[in-house]
This record gives structure tokens, C-alpha cells and sequence, in this order.
């Protein structure tokens, strides 16, 4: 396991350092390279009162980013393999039906337009279910150990937004291979023995779900990241990937005024850039983790069995 891990690791770390030279061979190869691995500087963003470093903002925000990610990936795994565990135990019913084309639904609908039907079905001031707020100002979010109940209900929306389509992928997949384990010998053997329904899908029918579901994990991040930088931008959460609209020049500069729209703030786009491929290739990096631990033929083959 050791030798994978470090394998693993150093695949990553490869990954990485040749996404840096791609994103700077585009603008200044040898000084940004330079500044970036030997200084960890990623220069100065002029899109912000004062000119600040990129290091700065994204010291500010990096953990939101964080928060958002792992939130919206525990929210889905944990809803997709409960739908899945549901409609595979309860085949062609209507209430299996009607999850399956709830899922189709979040995932063929754009996050954007899944989050307007959302709002006004949760947060609509006139037939609305719940009283609180879904938008709020960056400053009124809260470390999750600082304020536990302000951070949850912040992130709430947010969380199920990105989880959604995740959710759906993830319920379809561990739905045909739960339905595939279930006429397996061992399974049957199991509820031969006397175990209950329940006990049979958790243990036997229900495990070799978790491989498929942890390689789904790694190919579904790029996704995901995406549907993140949507979120955080309307739901103003201080995340490092919510400035990505500034940086692109489709905001007013706060610093000039007069700036034209349209004026690519290029340091912040590469921090950007190498941001986003750090998250996607650490959480791929983890998926794989994960996926040998499930499944231990990984460790030497370096993909699934079977």
C-alpha cells in the first residue's frame, strides 16, 4: 500500500508541475515558473483596492473552496448510494420510479437553472418552505468551528447545488451494481442463512458499490469544480474560485473604475488555472487512495479487477 501511495503521489506531483509550465508557457515561461516554485509568487492582482498578492487572496479564501468541495461530495455520495440502496431493494415500484426520474432530472438540468427552481420552491418569501436566507454577505460566513449553526445554514443551498447531478451519477451506478450483486450466489447464500433484508443489502449487495462509486469520484471532479465556481459566484460565498469573474474582466475593477470590461487580470486567471488543477488532481489522487483500499487488486494492477 506504501509503494502505491507513493507512486500515486508522485503521479500527482508530475501532473502538477507540467499544468504550471502549460499555464505559463502561454504568458511568461521562465520568470513566472521561476516566481512560482522557487517563491511560491504568483504576482499581484490590480482587479483589487491596493493591488494585493495573489498569495493573499488566496490565503483568505482557499478554505471555502474546501468547505464547498468536500460538503457537496460527502452530500452526494451519501444521498446517491441511499437512492441507490432504495430503488434497488424496491424494483419497478412507483416510489423507485419516481426517485429514478428525480435523478434523471438533477442530472440533465443545468446547476444554474436546478438552483433558480430551487430558491423559489425553499426560499420564495410567499409559499416558501423555510424562513431563512439563501444569500448572504461574504462576511457573514463563519468558520465552521467559530459559528457551527451559521456556517450549516450558509452552505446549506450551496451544498445541494453542487451534489445534485453528482447525487444522480452516483445513484445510477451503485443502483446497477447493487441490482447486479443481488442474483450473485454469496448474496443469495447470505439470505439463505437467515439474515435480514436489510443486513444482506448493507453488507453483501450493497459493498461492492464503493469501488465503482470511488472511481467515479476522481472522473467527476473536473465537473464538479465547474459547477463550483457557478455556485460561489451566486451565492457570494468567499471562495477562491468566485473571483475567477473579475479575473476574466466580466466585473468593474474596484481599483480603476474606467477599466474597460473585458481587461484579463493575467496573474490571477494563471492562480486560477493551477488552483483548479490542484483540486481536481489531489481529489483524484485521494479517489485512487480510496479505490485501493476498497478493492486491493488496485495496488498491483493499478486499475479495478473484474
Amino acid at each position: 500500500m506504501l509503494a502505491f501511495l507513493a507512486r500515486r503521489l508522485l503521479f500527482a506531483a508530475v501532473a502538477l508541475v507540467a499544468l504550471a509550465v502549460i499555464v505559463y508557457a502561454m504568458f511568461d515561461l521562465p520568470h513566472g515558473l521561476e516566481r512560482v516554485f522557487f517563491h511560491f509568487d504568483f504576482g499581484v492582482t490590480c482587479s483589487y483596492p491596493g493591488c494585493p498578492a495573489v498569495t493573499v487572496l488566496w490565503g483568505r479564501t482557499w478554505l471555502a473552496d474546501v468547505y464547498l468541495l468536500l460538503g457537496g461530495l460527502a452530500l452526494g455520495v451519501t444521498t446517491g448510494l441511499a437512492a441507490a440502496v432504495f430503488c434497488a431493494s424496491r424494483p419497478r415500484t412507483p416510489a423507485a420510479r419516481a426517485v429514478e426520474t428525480l435523478a434523471l432530472i438533477f442530472y440533465s438540468m443545468p446547476v444554474y437553472l436546478f438552483g433558480f427552481g430551487l430558491l423559489l420552491l425553499l426560499f420564495e418569501p410567499t409559499f416558501g418552505l423555510l424562513p431563512s436566507p439563501v444569500f448572504f454577505h461574504p462576511q457573514d460566513y463563519a468558520a465552521p468551528l467559530a459559528n457551527p449553526w451559521r456556517f450549516f445554514d450558509a452552505m446549506l443551498v450551496p451544498w445541494i447545488l453542487v451534489a445534485a447531478p453528482f447525487g444522480a451519477v452516483v445513484m445510477r451506478l451503485a443502483r446497477a451494481t447493487i441490482l447486479e450483486e443481488i442474483d450473485s450466489d454469496y448474496v443469495r447464500t447470505a439470505a439463505a442463512k437467515g439474515l435480514s433484508r436489510r443486513v444482506v443489502m448493507r453488507r453483501h449487495a450493497t459493498r461492492p458499490s464503493y469501488a465503482s462509486v470511488a472511481s467515479l469520484v476522481g472522473a467527476w471532479v473536473p465537473t464538479f469544480v465547474i459547477n463550483m465556481v457557478l455556485v460561489e459566484f451566486v451565492f457570494f460565498i468567499p471562495g477562491f474560485l468566485g473571483l475567477s469573474r473579475r479575473a476574466f474582466g466580466q466585473a468593474d475593477s474596484a481599483l480603476v473604475p474606467h477599466e474597460p470590461l473585458g481587461h484579463i487580470d493575467i496573474p490571477m486567471v494563471q492562480a486560477l488555472a493551477l488552483w483548479t488543477a490542484g483540486l481536481i488532481v489531489l481529489v483524484s489522487a485521494l479517489a485512487d487512495v480510496v479505490l485501493a483500499l476498497l478493492d486491493p487488486r488496485v495496488r498491483s494492477t493499478g486499475r479495478p479487477v473484474g
